[in-house]
């Protein structure tokens, strides 16, 4: 009989495409997950990948088997998850995607402290602001932006909240206030770069009709991060999630603009992929942060 960690092997390697990237992830040299993968061939008397020097191909043989294989793990994990539940544990790793400012300013702290709390779970955080292959990089829960288009996967809305216009007030002293959006073409402008494409539509509302402004960037940056930074330091405009700047507003680090011109509401969602019992540990982060965000949201309301 074959070991399971070389059936969690051969599954991920079917989904990377590669020996390498797979055996790295489970802690494993190449040579060490090759030695795996051959040792699970020949028990199962088949080859599962057509090998060439640039790709892996699941074979016939091979895409049965991890088709099988899937299934047969996620009844293993429901079964650990149900133990998990009726013993209250919280324990082993969870992986989450986040974006870059906000996971980095309000939700790693919070992460921290539920952590510290129980010594037997394992925080690994990926920040960015791309949309994330939770599959892909193995990930079992994300916050995102945005309404999402993935059937496959399951959603969890936390909160409501517009994206806007914001400035410091040693930059507002120096360049002036702009009174409209229309007035941002004569100021400097933060873009952040989204997926290789910066985003130079900005969405605002009048009278209840919404419009765009196009913008032009005298700096870009994929990290949302490093725009707040670059706002706080008086670079320019930047535009952002209320929640990525609430505390700065409220505590006088930046002015909020076109307070009276804010866009429709965009949606952050916890989501994950589709499964009949999510890990309880994955509960347990969902609830902390729909908590954490309701009350962050009664101390730094938006006020228009």
């Amino acid at each position: 009989m074959y070991h399971l960690n070389d059936l969690q092997l051969a599954i991920r390697i079917a989904e990377l495409a590669s020996i390498s990237a797979a055996g790295r992830e489970l802690g494993m040299t190449p040579a060490a997950a090759s030695a795996a993968l051959q040792r699970l061939e020949q028990k199962l008397d088949c080859q599962l990948f057509a090998r060439s020097t640039r790709s892996m191909k699941l074979t016939e043989e091979g895409r049965l088997f991890i088709e099988s294989g899937r299934q047969a793990l996620t009844l293993l994990e429901g079964a650990s998850n149900a133990l998990a539940d009726n013993r209250g544990e919280l324990k082993g790793e969870i992986r989450i995607a986040l974006p870059s400012d906000i996971g980095r300013s309000l939700i790693r702290p919070w992460l921290d402290e539920f952590a510290a709390q129980y010594p037997q779970l394992t925080l690994s955080l990926y920040f960015g602001d791309q949309m994330t292959d939770l599959i892909g990089q193995n990930v079992d829960l994300a916050l995102r932006y945005g309404h999402l288009e993935d059937s496959n996967l399951m959603r969890r809305q936390l909160a409501m909240t517009p994206r806007v216009a914001v400035a410091s007030p040693d930059y507002l002293a120096k360049q002036g206030t702009p009174k409209h959006p229309h007035e941002l073409s004569q100021h400097k402008i933060l873009i952040l770069n989204r997926g290789g494409e910066p985003w130079h539509k900005w969405h605002f509302s009048q009278k209840g009709e919404e419009f765009d402004i196009n913008v032009r960037g005298a700096r870009q940056c994929n990290d949302g991060a490093v725009l707040r930074e670059w706002a706080l330091d008086g670079m320019g405009i930047a535009y952002k999630s209320w929640l990525d700047v609430a505390a700065d507003v409220h505590q006088g680090r930046l002015k909020l603009l076109f307070a009276d011109q804010l866009a429709s509401k965009t949606p952050l969602q916890l989501v994950h992929l589709q499964t009949d019992y999510p890990k309880f540990k994955v509960r347990c982060i969902m609830d902390l942060l729909s908590d954490k965000i309701q009350e962050f949201q009664q101390i730094y309301p938006l006020e228009k």
